[in-house]
């Protein structure tokens, strides 16, 4: 025995279930079925839960009709063909594997009730699943508002951040340039710094040196005065012969000339002392000035790892944007699936208002039918009734005459 996946409704719940669709289906239709009977049916449930119209079936494939030799033998053939390829759909969908076109064109009541139990079971359990999304349509369009937000905070760090590069890479010659110079201003100033220490040793030694010397110029000039004076004073006080005179006087010439050459030398290495002197203060100008370039070559890096700090958070704040942005899509994505259940819930809908409004129309038109046939047939029976009045007032008005004339 064949066990389905869903229960086997009576005849009443089938015929209510299918009222609530606008089908006026009874409970006796069941026992004597007809392709009559279950092709509308069967043609409004497609309607309904597949969502394609009346109008949709019975409009050909134009595509297929141009292979066809003789198409315009097929238009009844292709619309048939396209519903019982939607209804067969629908009823695998639904548990039933079995379907043929014995149950389209010589209905059994068994299999009629056990499809339709299928359909509407189906029907239902749709129905179920897609109540869950009006609940969720709140958060939905907070999430979507979400998106758009971290979509636009995304778009805005990334343009900070090709800002950022830009910057960084039209100030990397700049950087690289002062980083060399940074580099050659230390090698620089650490040779300097060697120099200028030596340069300073020699200069305390070439100092005292020139103090010494500057003394003992001041020594020999006083020594050259004393004996100058000494010399006058002799010359005052002895009288010598011309010989030793000369002589005396030849000497003192000498030690004069060598007193000259001493001063000479001395302030020769004075001279020497001041403008090696002099080189140093240079160099230490120099210095001051590598020192400066030094500084603002530190600024200048400091900014750039500034700048490399700022660009990595920025990167940091870019991945957390780009992490939720894919969260963000992700859920939108299962909105986006769950948009579209209700959307088809929707479809499903203005099909049951369809084939409710068709249902009623249909009532409608056939009211209309009998209200006319009803006030026809009243109309007849009205000039019936007019006519048979005129008939007895005939009667009864000639019968007076007849007894006139008989009483004359």
């Amino acid at each position: 025995m064949s066990q389905f996946s869903f229960p086997l409704l009576s005849e009443r719940e089938i015929c209510h279930s299918l009222g609530e669709l606008g089908m006026n289906v009874g409970p006796d239709h069941f026992s004597k079925p007809s392709y009559e009977l279950v092709q509308p049916v069967y043609e409004n449930l497609v309607s309904v839960l597949v969502g394609v119209s009346r109008e949709e079936l019975q409009q050909p494939v134009f595509a297929a009709i141009g292979n066809l030799e003789f198409p315009e033998l097929h238009d009844e053939s292709i619309p048939a063909l396209a519903f019982i390829t939607h209804l067969g759909k629908l009823l695998v969908a639904s548990g039933i594997k079995d379907f043929s076109l014995r149950d389209l064109h010589k209905p059994d009541g068994q299999r009629l009730r056990r499809n339709l139990s299928a359909i509407i079971n189906f029907a239902k359990f749709r129905e179920e699943k897609l109540i869950a999304y009006a609940e969720l349509q709140d958060h939905f369009q907070s999430l979507v508002m979400a998106r758009d937000e971290a979509e636009g905070a995304n778009a805005d760090l990334h343009a900070a951040l090709d800002e950022l590069r830009r910057t960084a890479a039209h100030e990397q010659p700049d950087v690289e340039r002062l980083t060399a110079a940074a580099e050659a201003v230390y090698s620089e100033n650490a040779a300097l710094n060697r120099q200028q220490a030596a340069l300073s040793s020699e200069v305390k030694a070439l100092k005292q040196g020139a103090n010494a010397l500057t003394d003992e110029a001041a020594g020999l000039r006083l020594r050259l005065a004393s004996a100058r004076g000494e010399e006058e004073l002799l010359r005052g006080q002895v009288v010598q012969s011309p010989q030793k005179a000369a002589a005396a006087l030849e000497a003192l010439a000498a030690a004069l000339e060598r007193e000259r050459d001493a001063v000479s030398e001395a302030e020769r290495r004075q001279r020497d002392t001041a403008a090696r002197t002099d080189a140093v203060h240079r160099v230490e100008k120099e210095v001051s000035k590598a020192l400066a370039l030094m500084e603002g070559a530190e600024l200048e890096i400091g900014r750039k790892k500034e700048v490399s700090r700022e660009v990595k958070r920025l990167r940091a704040e870019l991945a957390a944007g780009e992490h939720e942005a894919a969260q963000l899509s992700a859920t939108l994505d299962l909105l986006k699936r769950q948009t579209a259940v209700v959307e088809e819930r929707v479809e499903l809908l203005k099909g049951k208002c369809a084939v409710r409004k068709e249902a009623a129309e249909g009532n409608i038109e056939e009211q209309l039918r009998d209200k006319e046939a009803y006030e026809a047939e009243n109309a007849a029976n009205a000039a019936k009734l007019a006519e048979n009045e005129a008939t007895v007032h005939f009667a009864f008005g000639g019968g007076s005459d007849v007894g006139e004339l008989e009483c004359r």
